[in-house]
């Protein structure tokens, strides 16, 4: 999709980055209000920038480094606290839900159908061995949540390989890590390279010689570059050669091997560059081509197949079992609609295109978003296409008609076992269906914790009662603390939501934009129907995820917000405006410049805070009758949450999201007077964002945070942090919510659903600071072949922790657990395990530790 060409003549830095930003979010239409989409249901919309825009900002890419930096440095801090018995030993309890599901973006399995494995766009890779009724996650200890690729070796069902990093330019996620392989069902992974391809789109394994593999790769959404392309192996992973390159910004989208001749691959490129400036998923990159001699030479497919050019978008392959002659290409056109249904019944060297009637419309408009279709394993003539339904014909392709219409929308996955052509296993944004029938009757599968949440709530009155707004599944509910028991009550995308204290039956939702500038949606019977508001102005800029908070002293007084914070006294009935535009008003049509988070002061109920997505934060203290500006002192980041603390009325938290490439980028911050000043209170959290943080009543000097890279608490104002709790994968939290109550904190994350902590196992009493002046210095000689060394410096005697992990966050080696004196000391490690055992050249991190403070320091060892 074409985005207007980038301003070249803005004053400021400020307005150059807000109007950068804007280009890359498109708008979406309007939806007639009150009423919602059903669940599960798309509004008129592309998948949404905001996941990754936030994060970018103020630049235009996710620096992949700083990412996999705070990635790294979460599993070193979990494998340290692991050790300890401090209070990070607390247990998170999965709460779901199970039965929602999430985008599902891979499937592959055994020829009967079992085992079966499942890759989720933003919740890793499960593993099934009754047909899909029950599931394992396999993939956890990894940390690499986005999945993009799955396969089994043929013949060997032990043997799976998984390609990370999602390829459907959905950007609700962080890019993959690469390529991993199991020999034992999951239970142990090795990596195999290729992080630096970003999206994996397709793994094939040549059935003849498993040592040969081949890797689609899409590269980075938002940089050309080299990393993109096909990539082939001949020594089982040991060694990679990029065997096809069209350009910087084409990568690879498919690969198949002929299963009867093997020395003949084929392959589908796809051109895709995604920028803030613009995006486009169509060009003279997409073609088709075709080896004959194990993927050592190419050349592009023509004969029938569409000139390349501006109108051939993405291309999906398929090749039929029963018939390997007989091939399939599913390809979009530059509109997102679909380009034609074309098929080659003399291995690929002419095409007609097939479709008549039932395709091309199928794909809502985004036809990027889907890439695969799929043969009958024991009829050449019966081939499905994926799209926004799913399409099966039964002719080859001459005409379509829905399959599963009664299923969520958005299929990007299909698996048909070789040896039970019945059986269908259909992944979507929804989770997976499976039909033992062929296609006749579905049934949902239970026990998969994907759900991609962007916000949660608690009712008050009730802490089973769990609410949360998801990405694809809309607003869903939980009133009986069952995983499996979760059911929606809102449609569209879900975001904020909330549960009034006084009467619980009034629950509020929304879906993206503010339900399309109608504003929080009301329910009086506890989310079995919704109202809108009035007195919202449907023509003011709305953020994705629009914030809504209710006075925690009267539950008739509600904010909500566009560029402007909008009051109702009423109990979310109707509204007014309070503030003036408090964003920069960039110039653009598109929606930006948003206030992104709200908040009222439980210490003083005329105190009002809001915080922008161009970096601006404000305050009021006469309930919303004049605000001013207290963003000085804060970095340009994109505000996610402004907090008030319950107790000190003076006292205000900012966090912020966004990485910066060259820089330590803090994104916690603490003023005492009203935002007058700020202080940073980062200490030795991951450089990640922060997206919600908490202050525990019971004791203000406890914080809780949400950050990309799991929930950290400190007890002690951030002097130290440390990762909170153990038993949840390393994912994004979008959203905390604290049940005080009860002591129940629960997190809503973006790929594996909601989790919850019991704090009342937390002591109150709040551990002192370490003393000021601690430095542990960074290694040399690094990058070593031997003995690294560092110096750890302490002006009063401490007792510290030190050790060596690997970059999966595995000690390897303790260095020191003793008080030290008064001084500077140094350590020494010589590059060997605990066993003696000298280590693989890699990447390694030695983490100190003393009391609450910590700091972790990068090692490469090289041969």
């Amino acid at each position: 999709m074409t985005r207007p060409p980038f301003p070249r003549s803005l004053a400021g830095l400020r307005r150059t980055l807000l109007v950068v930003l804007a280009l890359a979010i498109a708008r979406i239409p309007a939806a007639p209000a009150p009423r919602a989409p059903e669940p599960g249901r798309e509004i008129e919309s592309y998948p949404s920038d905001w996941f990754g825009i936030q994060r970018a900002f103020p630049g235009t890419d996710v620096p992949q480094q700083r990412w996999t930096a705070a990635l790294e440095q979460a599993r070193v801090d979990r494998a340290a606290a692991a050790l300890s018995t401090s209070d990070a030993l607390l247990t998170w309890q999965p709460v779901g839900p199970t039965n929602i599901g999430g985008r599902v973006t891979a499937i592959t399995g055994g020829p009967t159908g079992t085992p079966l494995y499942l890759g989720a766009a933003n919740g890793g890779v499960f593993r099934s061995t009754d047909f899909g009724v029950t599931w394992l996650p396999v993939f956890d200890a990894l940390g690499v949540p986005s999945i993009g690729a799955l396969a089994l070796q043929p013949g060997d069902p032990a043997t799976v390989y998984v390609g990370t990093g999602e390829a459907n330019t959905a950007i609700d996620n962080y890019d993959g890590s690469g390529l991993f392989r199991s020999r034992d069902s999951g239970a142990n992974w090795e990596s195999l390279g290729l992080a630096e391809t970003r999206r994996i789109a397709r793994v094939a394994i040549d059935p003849s010689d498993p040592r040969k593999l081949f890797v689609a790769a899409m590269g980075s959404q938002f940089s050309t570059g080299p990393d993109r392309g096909l990539y082939r192996s001949v020594d089982g992973g040991a060694n990679w050669t990029r065997a096809l390159f069209v350009n910087d910004s084409t990568g690879a989208c498919d690969v198949v091997v002929n299963p009867v001749h093997p020395e003949t691959v084929f392959c589908a490129t796809w051109e895709r560059v995604r920028r803030p400036q613009y995006r486009h998923a169509y060009g003279p990159g997409c073609g088709i081509w075709r080896s004959p001699d194990h993927g050592a030479t190419w050349s592009r497919l023509a004969g029938g197949l569409p000139t390349p050019s501006d109108s051939v978008g993405r291309i999906a392959l398929a090749l039929a079992p029963s018939q390997p002659r007989t091939m399939y290409a599913q390809i979009m056109a530059k509109d997102g609609s679909g380009r034609g249904f074309y098929r080659s019944t003399d291995g690929g060297q002419s095409w007609i295109r097939r479709d008549v009637s039932g395709f091309t419309g199928s794909f809502g408009g985004f036809g990027w978003y889907f890439g695969d279709c799929v043969v009958a394993p024991n009829n050449p003539d019966r081939v499905y296409a994926l799209g926004v339904p799913a399409q099966r014909s039964t002719n080859g392709g001459s005409t379509f008609n829905s399959v599963a219409n009664t299923l969520h929308p958005d299929q990007h996955a299909l698996f048909l076992p070789a040896q039970r052509p019945d059986r269908m296993f259909l992944g979507n944004d929804g989770g997976l269906f499976w039909s033992a029938d062929t296609g006749v009757t579905w049934t949902q599968a239970a026990g998969l914790p994907i759900t991609q949440f962007y916000a949660g709530a608690i009712d008050p009155s009730n802490p089973l009662r769990i609410l949360g707004g998801a990405q694809d599944n809309g607003t869903v509910m939980d009133t009986t603390g069952a995983p499996g028991a979760w059911r929606p009550i809102y449609g569209g995308d879900g975001f904020w939501c909330l549960v009034d204290p006084v009467n619980p039956l009034v629950t509020f939702a929304e879906y993206q934009n503010a339900s399309s500038g109608t504003g929080p949606q009301r329910s009086t019977d506890g989310g079995g129907g919704f109202s809108s508001p009035t007195g919202i102005n449907g023509a003011d800029r709305f953020n994705w995820s629009t914030p809504f908070v209710m006075d925690p002293s009267n539950h008739n007084v509600m904010l909500t917000a566009s560029q402007r914070v909008y009051r109702s006294q009423n109990n979310g009935v109707s509204y007014s405006i309070i503030s003036p535009d408090l964003t920069t008003n960039p110039v653009s049509s598109l929606v930006y410049g948003t206030i992104t988070t709200l908040a009222i002061s439980a210490a003083d109920v005329n105190f009002y805070l809001a915080g922008t997505d161009d970096g601006r934060v404000w305050r009021s203290e006469d309930a919303g009758g004049s605000w001013f500006e207290i963003t000085a002192g804060l970095p340009l980041r994109w505000v996610t949450r402004v907090v008030a603390d319950p107790v000190q009325r003076n006292t205000i938290y900012v966090t912020l999201s966004g990485f910066v490439a060259d820089e330590h980028a803090a994104h916690v911050y603490r003023s005492t007077n009203r935002g007058s000043t700020w202080v940073e209170i980062d200490g030795n959290l991951p450089d990640a964002p922060v997206n919600d943080l908490i202050v525990d009543p019971a004791d203000n000097r406890t914080l809780y945070a949400g950050t990309d890279v799991g929930v950290y608490a400190t007890r002690n104002l951030g002097a130290g942090w440390f990762p909170l709790g153990q038993g949840m994968p390393l994912q994004v939290i979008h959203d905390l919510s604290l049940h005080a109550a009860s002591r129940t904190l629960v997190a809503a994350t973006h790929g594996r659903s909601q989790w919850k902590l019991d704090l009342s196992q937390l002591p109150v009493a709040v551990a002192a600071p370490p003393p000021a002046g601690i430095a542990f210095s960074k290694a040399w000689p690094n990058p070593a072949r031997g003995t690294v060394r560092f110096t750890l410096a302490t002006p009063s005697p401490a007792a510290f922790r030190v050790a060596v992990f690997d970059a999966l966050g595995r000690r390897v080696r303790g260095l020191a657990d003793r008080t030290f004196g008064a001084g500077r000391h140094e350590l020494v490690w010589d590059g060997r395990d605990a066993a003696g055992r000298s280590l693989a050249a890699g990447v390694y991190y030695a983490r100190a530790a003393s009391g609450g403070w910590s700091a972790v320091r990068r090692i490469v060892r090289v041969e």
